[in-house]
This record gives structure tokens, C-alpha cells and sequence, in this order.
């Protein structure tokens, strides 16, 4: 699951996630889990910004939508994640 989501998100739409973020974003994966106890995916990630001044107005929204978008093609779209995320700035 973390490395069809970090393929989704860094291949298939790279060029939304540079429109939002800025040339070079990237998205790190820590960890996709299942938690039995809410029956749901919890998705732990890095969002590495090339750009600050697009992530002030954007934030962490444009993350969300952009995995929400690639939930759909990973086959479990009938279950709902909880995004843990961070960013930090490349040189």
C-alpha cells in the first residue's frame, strides 16, 4: 500500500503536486496502517516543499485532496484514512 501510494502520488500525479507545492515536491511515506479499532487506514507522510510560498496559502489541504484523489485508484476506496502528516523544506 505505501508504495503504491508513493507511486500514485510522485509519478502518476507529479504534476499536481508541483502545481500546488512547487518543482522537486515529493511525498515521503512512513507508514500505512490498518486500525481495526475505527476500521479505517491511518497514512503517516512527509511532504517535502520546494516552495514555502505556495504552501502559506495551500497548506496541508492540497495534500489531502491529492491522496484522497489517489485512494481511489488503490482498490480500497471504500474505506476511510486518516492523514498524519509533516512537511519540510528541500535544498
Amino acid at each position: 500500500m505505501k508504495e503504491c501510494l508513493n507511486v500514485l502520488l510522485n509519478k502518476v500525479f507529479k504534476r499536481d503536486l508541483e502545481l500546488l507545492y512547487g518543482k522537486d515536491s515529493k511525498i515521503i511515506f512512513n507508514n500505512v496502517k490498518y486500525c481495526t479499532n475505527n476500521h479505517n487506514f491511518i497514512i503517516d507522510c512527509k511532504l517535502m516543499l520546494s516552495d514555502i510560498s505556495l504552501f502559506e496559502e495551500l497548506q496541508y489541504d492540497g495534500l489531502e485532496v491529492l491522496i484522497s484523489e489517489s485512494w481511489k485508484f488503490t482498490g480500497f476506496d471504500t474505506y476511510k484514512f486518516v492523514l498524519i502528516s509533516t512537511c519540510d523544506i528541500t535544498a
